[in-house]
């Protein structure tokens, strides 16, 4: 059985590649040694070695121990031999993130890996939602928001509280089913088309003309028969595209994409707006087995079918996110977003201190095998089941209640669920991250970047002289005339007068 390896080089440029690189130096934090020990295979710790690589691998923070119960014990996976390349030459490195080789199968035999059942849900088995046709804001207000239902912090706690049946506070509070009446509200016909059956779905969206569409490679001819992809986008994005894309309201559609449009948008803030496909896809989607979300400003590079296979099914997992290249601790993250004015400071400083007072707590090696507290969150690889779709009622909640910056409120998500069952995600590499997507820039940056600057520097004038002189003073040939081109000319001798 053969395997692919793919190595991808990202020509568009990263943004903070000039103030961020990655750290090889003796100084190393858990993840520099995870980026060392994929290159090196070696670590200075025999207990941190082991959670961290598999097959040569990066790891994650899954079950390592046991192959997925789809393959038989005996199986040999084609990937089992591959292992990352040799670092390059110290003089030689490239600063900043960039993507490492990945071990793909093929997109026929990638399918054929697909579990026949779906991944247990641990403890959890039926999970439904609340609803409320008229949400009441409450008279001290604990953060929330109406299409969010304004769940009080009791109910907050209890939706950590895992139990066989659970019903919780998921977004789309109002009307009859999601997209209809609930303030992100989708046409009729179209909500229709959400409810058929799909094995895997790929979505994005793009809310305030914020990025410009990014059309898929690569792609598989049987996963373009069999895989949708949906991109959301608001009312001024949608004409946007008509004026500016392929795009009519006949086709729906931006080359792959089958665009939807979202009316009633529940958020003024376009980021925050985005947040509802992105974490509640399995609410939009009730009968999709997988999904995989891509933020707009990313191009997917890699088959569908091959991410799945490599991310989830061979590591018997059930959602997969990759860890920030960089950063690996929430305490740090949010003093790099306020450093970057992601968010209004006192904001963010509000969320931290709630987290500490809940017990969360810096990052370090205690935590393995989880590998790190701050996903790159513009990629989300999962499986549509009750403890996922749990995973992610929550999180969206966490930024419902408090800023939109979905990395600072991941862990403590996480971690809550963690605490009552056995359950984990799939934390890869970010390098890996970066061989299925490429990344380009937001559109407000694109339209305000200046073209290149021309060169300043001022050339003398030649210097002109009389024709027939040269700088030095010497006499140049005058200009011979088409006439005498290839002729020799021969000087006259009289008789007698030439030197023998």
């Amino acid at each position: 059985m053969p395997c692919i390896v793919i190595t991808t080089e990202s020509n568009s440029p990263n943004i903070h590649q000039s103030i961020e690189t990655m750290d090889f130096g003796s100084n190393q934090t858990p993840i520099s040694r995870e980026l060392t020990s994929f290159y090196t295979k070696e670590s200075d710790n025999d207990h941190v070695r082991d959670p961290f690589l598999w097959n040569g691998i990066g790891g994650s923070d899954v079950d390592v121990n046991h192959p997925p119960p789809f393959l038989p014990s005996w199986h040999h996976h084609p990937c089992d031999s591959f292992s990352f390349p040799p670092p390059p030459p110290p003089g030689m490195r490239r600063p900043g993130p960039r993507p490492c080789p990945v071990c793909y199968l093929p997109p026929e035999e990638a399918l054929a890996h697909m579990p026949k059942y779906p991944f247990e849900s641990p403890l959890l088995k039926n999970l439904t939602y609340i609803r409320e046709e008229s949400p009441v804001k409450p008279e001290e207000s604990e953060g929330g928001s109406e299409f969010g239902g304004y769940p009080s912090l009791e109910h907050r706690t209890n939706s950590f509280d895992i139990k066989e049946s659970m019903t919780v506070h998921c977004g789309f509070i109002k009307g009859t089913k999601p997209g209809h009446q609930t303030g992100f509200d989708i046409d009729e016909d179209i909500l229709h088309e959400l409810d058929q059956s799909h094995d895997v779905i790929v979505a994005s969206a793009i809310f305030g003309k914020y990025d410009i569409i990014q059309e898929p490679v690569n792609i598989s001819e049987m996963a373009r028969k069999n895989i949708p992809f949906y991109m959301f986008v608001d009312e001024e994005t949608h004409l946007y595209l008509k004026n500016t894309s392929s795009y009519t309201d006949d086709n729906k559609r931006v080359g792959l994409w089958r665009i939807i449009v979202v009316h009633n948008v529940p958020y003024t803030d376009a980021r925050r707006n985005g947040k509802v496909p992105k974490l509640l896809l399995h609410r939009l989607f009730p009968n999709v087995r997988y999904s995989i979300w891509v933020d707009a400003k990313l191009q997917l590079v890699v088959d569908p079918y091959q991410i799945l296979e490599r991310f989830l099914w061979r590591t018997n997992s059930s959602f997969a996110i990759s860890r920030h290249y960089r950063r690996f601790d929430v305490f740090v993250e949010a003093e790099a977003n306020k450093a970057a004015r992601k968010y209004d400071n006192a904001s963010i400083d509000y969320q931290v201190e709630f987290y500490k007072k809940e017990g969360l707590t810096p990052y370090t090696e205690a935590k393995l095998p989880i590998t790190s507290d701050v996903p790159e969150g513009c990629t989300i690889i999962r499986e549509h089941i009750p403890i996922t779709n749990l995973f992610t009622c929550v999180w969206f909640n966490e930024v419902d209640r408090f800023t939109s910056r979905d990395q600072l409120s991941f862990a403590i998500a996480r971690d809550k669920i963690r605490e009552k069952v056995d359950w984990s995600i799939n934390m890869f590499l970010d390098c890996e991250r970066r061989n299925f997507v490429k990344q380009v820039y937001h559109r407000d940056v694109l339209l305000t970047m200046k073209p290149p600057r021309a060169s300043s520097r001022v050339l003398p004038e030649p210097l002109v002289l009389p024709r027939g002189r040269l700088a030095g003073g010497r006499a140049t040939p005058g200009k011979k005339t088409p006439g005498q081109r290839g002729k020799r000319r021969h000087r006259k001798v009289s008789a007698g007068g030439r030197n023998m």
